[in-house]
């Protein structure tokens, strides 16, 4: 199932996360990736609902195949929850660089939502790196547990497409 790495970033925040998702922005391309900001593009007061919705539907469409996101807001809070409504988008919030590995490996999650307030810059630097470069599912005779309980997280979001 591989790593994040080749694919297209979706990248937005709130007013609260703008400065880093600037930074995070050029971060990123200097080291290849390819990024594309969907807002804000100012520290002007923005809703993160809206930000949030704008990166889960580009991801979401192809649940991650060919696009990933990371949204950045106050506390990540916010847009993890709004994400995680998002049929086909399987949020992260990681504090560390070993929780974003293991949302990773473990739960082959499609959108990093970091804390603007609460991360310093060269952690979310750190992390984000960490989340896109790491695979799930690297090991079949060990992690099967781990593509198990993926396919049933996957299950349920057809489900919530059927209502």
């Amino acid at each position: 199932m591989g790593s994040h790495e080749g694919k297209l970033i979706v990248m937005g925040a709130d007013h609260r996360g703008y400065q880093l998702k600037k930074k995070l922005k050029r971060f990123l391309k200097r080291r290849g990736w390819k990024v594309r900001d969907v807002g804000a593009y100012s520290p002007k007061r923005v809703d993160y609902p809206l930000v949030t919705l704008n990166i889960a539907r580009a991801i979401g469409r192809s649940e991650g195949r060919r696009a990933v996101g990371i949204g950045v807001c106050g506390s990540g809070i916010g847009m993890f929850i709004v994400a995680a409504k998002v049929s086909g988008v399987h949020p992260a919030l990681p504090r560390t660089i070993a929780a974003a590995r293991q949302t990773r490996t473990h739960n082959n999650t499609n959108f990093l939502s970091l804390g603007a307030d609460v991360l310093p810059t060269t952690r979310a630097y750190r992390i984000t790196e960490a989340w896109l470069k790491e695979s799930f599912y690297t090991d079949p005779e060990k992690d099967q547990r781990f593509l198990r309980r993926h396919l049933q997280t996957v299950k349920l979001d057809r489900l919530r497409r059927r209502k």
